[in-house]
């Protein structure tokens, strides 16, 4: 069966002396000839992209996109351009005159805004745009499949329009956007597995006031500094926990013994501002709950926890799920972290400024969620 081709007008973009130079040189930079080549056209088509994005006024960040970076290049088949305004990615995949498919490695099956398909031919004086593939499953699209570059522009500038961002200090006012208001049996069900998954640990049935003392103690044995503060034997635990919220220089103590404040009194005033959202809806339907928490210290930095755990008959987290933070740029600012067998939970904590702005990724396989954070 013979494809049919395209019915709408191609765009010719301009290829420059500046491209294939740009082109020639990452394209010396690889092993073997076939990846050469490989690296050469993916260049001129990313090039190629940019420059029309641009005349439709839509900015593109060629140095945070992945066919920039060097070790990126060697190692995989990438094509993208950084979109800024989406924080995400267009994959810019080229194919010759006489092919009837373009070709898509399966690196690149995720995780991209769309895929634009552009015609590149020697002696490389212009660069064809020939249609636009929301997203891709298969190594090979037909000519076919190409939708309009109008569906592109909707795409880029009104379909995907970034989201708000999630307002985490309007939090500390226990104001919460609509779909960070969870359920009260969700968030119960976090704070049972709060002493379950996390130290301290003291056992369902057995919490009682000698044993929560007990763990508070160890709180206090804990902290990193050359002069370990005495438990004050003048307060109640839950007093005593508040004390070494305020006081210790510890901050994973710190975020520790107000996790442990949270489980004993979800709504005491020094308790960390926990929410939770389940990502089931996004995952394809696996019982993924991302849940953040936060807690401002004294310098005014704010304490951030991102946690994913699994929920209802899922014990254990789906072998290979990630969880990625992302700067404002979209790079990565913590190595990603991949559930591995039997894992209960995985996590990131860190310290961010006022004003700071992060965005959090739950990937699994082909399906993904991020939402995006400023401080």
């Amino acid at each position: 069966m013979i494809d049919t081709p395209v019915k709408f007008i191609p765009i010719a973009i301009p290829i420059t002396g500046t491209d294939r130079k740009q082109a020639y040189q990452f394209a010396q930079q690889q092993p073997t000839q076939e990846r050469s080549q490989q690296v050469y056209r993916n260049t001129l088509a990313v090039l190629v992209t940019g420059r029309y994005l641009q005349l439709l006024g839509i900015d593109t960040d060629l140095e945070v996109s992945h066919s920039w970076n060097p070790l990126d290049r060697l190692l995989e088949n990438i094509a993208d351009l950084y979109i800024p305004s989406l924080q995400g990615f267009l994959e810019c995949r080229s194919l010759q005159r006489s092919d009837r498919k373009c070709k898509v490695p399966k690196e690149v099956w995720s995780e991209r805004l769309g895929y634009v398909m552009i015609q590149l031919d020697e002696p490389y004086q212009e660069g064809q745009i020939l249609g636009f593939v929301e997203s891709v499953s298969v190594p090979e699209v037909p000519r076919s499949y190409f939708q309009p570059l109008d569906v592109l522009v909707d795409r880029l500038t009104l379909e995907r329009s970034p989201q708000p961002m999630v307002q985490l200090r309007q939090w500390l006012k226990r104001i919460f956007e609509p779909d960070w208001q969870p359920p009260k049996d969700l968030l119960n069900t976090i704070r049972g597995l709060t002493l379950q998954f996390c130290e301290p640990q003291p056992k369902r049935g057995e919490v009682n006031s000698v044993l929560i003392r007990q763990q508070v103690e160890q709180l206090y044995r804990r902290q990193s500094c050359d002069l370990v503060q005495p438990i004050p034997l003048n307060l109640n635990p839950q007093e005593a926990l508040v004390n070494l919220i305020q006081t210790t220089q510890d901050d994973e103590i710190r975020w520790q013994s107000a996790e442990f404040l949270w489980e004993l009194d979800p709504q005491h005033p020094d308790c960390p501002v926990i929410s939770a959202k389940d990502l089931g809806i996004y995952l394809i339907g696996h019982p993924i709950v991302l849940m953040v928490g936060i807690l401002p210290k004294s310098d005014g930095k704010m304490l951030i926890l991102l946690r994913v755990y699994p929920q209802g008959q899922l014990s254990h987290l789906p072998l290979g799920l990630k969880l990625i933070v992302l700067d404002e740029t979209g790079n990565p600012f913590f190595e990603e972290v991949k559930s591995r067998q039997q894992d209960h939970y995985m996590q990131f904590k860190f310290t961010a400024d006022g004003g700071d702005r992060f965005s959090a990724r739950v990937v699994l396989n082909d399906a993904s969620f991020t939402e995006s954070f400023i401080v």
